[in-house]
């Protein structure tokens, strides 16, 4: 379960930062339909329904299990800094600013999975299976 949940939450982060790597590409080189459809709000409602239950789950079974604080620590910055972005920082900083606060969260938050998922598989526990 922890493993899944790791890949999940490496893909779901992955896909958010592309996702604003990518809309203002899109619209730079004209091609607005895909973009106004990737900008549409929907996206980032789906993702905050998505990636904090699937990070708490792996973050728990990986702190629970494997005793490493910075998944836990790296995990939590990561989900602050992306509920933060897609909440508050666009009303404050602007759409650049919630752009760049969510790749750097997400930049965590792919480190805090890759850090679980790598404890799991040099520890040799069984709980990735079940």
């Amino acid at each position: 379960m922890g493993a899944i949940a790791d890949w999940l939450g490496i893909a779901a982060s992955t896909a958010c930062a592309m996702h604003c790597i990518l809309v203002p590409l899109l619209l730079v080189t004209g091609t607005v339909l895909p973009a106004s459809a990737l900008g549409d709000e929907s996206f980032h409602q789906a993702m905050m329904w998505m990636i904090p239950p699937v990070a708490i789950v792996a973050f728990a079974i990986g702190c629970w299990r494997h005793k490493d604080r910075w998944v836990l620590a790296l995990g939590a910055i990561g989900l602050t800094g992306m509920v933060l972005s897609v909440t508050v920082l666009h009303d404050v900083t602007g759409e650049v600013g919630e752009r760049i606060g969510t790749l750097l969260s997400a930049a965590v938050l792919i480190a805090a999975h890759y850090r679980n998922f790598r404890n799991c598989r040099s520890s040799g526990c069984a709980h990735e299976s079940g």
